[in-house]
């Protein structure tokens, strides 16, 4: 069984914790979370402009992938929006991020709904393991 996708989820989880450690870091230098999120906005958009044209990825996308694609942006938008703010609140990063990080329960249930993932009797221990986690560090 081929791994990349793991190798690629490491490598998110460690740039992930880069940008929320920088995220703390600009709004305790006082930038407000749509502030912050709209010069982030601007920069990803030049950032994937590049990737795409040198990558030479073709633009195929159909008006139904677009209407999800809007859909999509305006979960990450509120869902980033808020994300910002708790790390802004949060006495530790590590705190809010975990509690957001719960999604994982949200995401396994629907998949199986949705996509018919599989979800075995370990990886439901898995998941309620997690929640625990995010139950203490909240404490």
């Amino acid at each position: 069984m081929k791994m990349t996708w793991l190798l690629y989820a490491l490598l998110g989880m460690i740039f992930f914790a880069g940008m929320v450690l920088l995220f703390k870091k600009i709004t305790l230098l006082g930038v407000p979370a749509s502030i912050l999120m709209l010069f982030l906005a601007i920069f990803l958009v030049v950032f994937y402009a590049l990737h795409v044209t040198i990558t030479k990825t073709p633009p195929k996308v159909t008006s139904f992938a677009i209407v999800l694609i809007i859909a999509a942006a305006f979960l990450s938008y509120l869902g980033n929006l808020f994300y910002t703010k708790s790390i802004a609140l949060a006495p530790n990063p590590a705190y809010s991020t975990t509690i957001i990080s719960l999604q994982v329960l949200l995401i396994a249930l629907a998949s199986v709904f949705l996509f018919g993932s599989e979800l075995s009797l370990v990886k439901g221990i898995g998941i309620m393991l997690a929640i625990v986690a995010g139950i203490l560090l909240a404490l």
